[in-house]
């Protein structure tokens, strides 16, 4: 397939006088006008070999020369030497465009493999990340939330451990990525991070963007090939049953459309459903039939991914329909997460109850009260959608209770 790069003007001219200075990438029929965002005016532009000028021969010079001149000086500082230097600087980040377009198409050309529009694009925007995997990092989070692949909440975790990582080196070439690495940063970590399951998530992160830059064609050696990530359980509780119908019964006697009863709409549909704040947040895109909630789930970014099936208790289903009629809307309504956290921890506070109370509460509740009811850890793994059922054992708190209701359930299967 043939593809090419040139530096282009985008006409009409603008009203100052200027046209926007393009990298015009041609791969095969297909043609991307990519913005160097620079402007020049195009009286001095010589398009033939995409360069900026401030003067031309007097052959070349036009009838309105002398006027476009003066006002490239003008919007440059006022001098002739200012012009140039804007020139050389404009000149200058041109040809790095050029560089760098053509260092993709020379290592596709190498690669024998076929170059499309998109992964140019992916290609071009992570230039300079092929050595220094702290830059690949940065650029992969910004291409992936700008296509949607990550959220809002997941593209700040992961600029933490973005920022995290540049403290430890602020330049980490791939070449250096050794089996040494993960420990060194782990040993960073615990002097600057005091949680264990912090830690755990900084490791995990960098993971991530280790096995994307491996997919991305980058050769590396695996840091965390022998590194073990330990975590431990989650610093939430799940709310013991009494506490749980406090709430219940306090929603009941909160009027409609206040604070109090928007919170507990979707932190109560959350304890008897399992949905994740990021699903409970993009509830209306869900569809529900039968009660059966099918939705994409937001954990899981995968196009290819089938949707997933949820089936709702009638109580889950019921504190959803009384929010959508009561705020007309086709889910819940969603405050800022601090200030649903701050509501939640004033509810228990107000009503007594012992348990911390906080958004991510409503699945380790869940969780917990299946198993308590007697549901197998097999199909609550299958209702959270973990991949692990380690990973459903976190979200399962064994209480004193539970062990008491499990010996007496054998007693009574024992007649003698």
């Amino acid at each position: 397939m043939n593809f090419s790069a040139k530096i282009k003007l985008r006409k009409p001219v603008r009203a100052d006088g200027t046209c926007p200075v393009l990298l015009q990438v041609i791969i095969g029929k297909t043609i991307w006008p990519h913005s160097l965002k620079l402007g020049w005016p195009p009286q001095l532009f010589d398009e033939e070999l995409g360069r900026c000028l401030t003067s031309l021969p007097p052959a070349q010079r036009g009838p309105d020369y002398k006027a476009v001149l003066e006002q490239a000086t003008a919007d440059a500082g006022g001098t002739l030497p200012l012009l140039a230097k804007r020139a050389q600087d404009y000149n200058l980040l041109i040809g790095q465009a050029l560089a760098k377009a053509n260092e993709v198409f020379v290592s596709w050309r190498l690669s024998q493999q076929v170059l499309t529009l998109e992964r140019f694009k992916q290609d071009f925007s992570t230039a300079g990340s092929k050595d220094d995997f702290l830059t690949y990092f940065k650029a992969k989070i910004t291409e992936r939330y700008r296509k949607g692949k990550i959220t809002q909440t997941t593209k700040k975790n992961h600029f933490s451990t973005y920022n995290a990582l540049l403290a430890f080196r602020p330049y980490i070439p791939f070449n250096t990525l050794t089996p040494e690495f993960a420990d060194d940063f782990d040993a960073y970590l615990k002097k600057h991070v005091r949680g264990l399951n912090t830690r755990w998530g900084r490791h995990k992160d960098v993971k991530t963007y280790l096995a994307l830059a491996k997919k991305d064609r980058m050769k590396f050696e695996d840091p965390y090939a022998d590194f073990k990530n330990k975590d431990v359980a989650g610093q939430w509780r799940p709310l013991r049953t009494a506490e749980l119908s406090d709430l219940e019964a306090y929603y009941k006697m909160c009027a409609p459309r206040t604070v109090h009863r928007r919170v507990l709409a979707r932190f109560l549909f959350s304890c008897f459903s399992s949905l994740r704040l990021g699903d409970l947040k993009n509830i209306e895109n869900a569809a529900i039939e039968n009660r059966e909630m099918t939705f994409k789930a937001q954990k899981t970014y995968s196009k290819t991914l089938a949707e997933t099936m949820l089936p709702l208790t009638r109580k889950a289903l019921r504190y959803l329909e009384q929010a959508q009629t009561e705020e007309e809307l086709p889910g819940f309504y969603n405050y800022a997460d601090q200030y649903t956290n701050r509501a939640l921890t004033a509810i228990g506070q107000q009503l007594g109850i012992e348990s911390r109370i906080h958004n991510h509460v409503g699945r380790e509740t869940f969780a917990t009260e299946f198993i308590r009811r007697g549901g197998k850890v097999e199909v609550l793994q299958k209702l959270m959608g973990h991949t692990k059922i380690t990973t459903t054992m976190k979200y399962v708190h064994v209480d004193n209770d539970m062990k008491r209701d499990a010996i007496n359930r054998l007693d009574e299967q024992d007649k003698d």
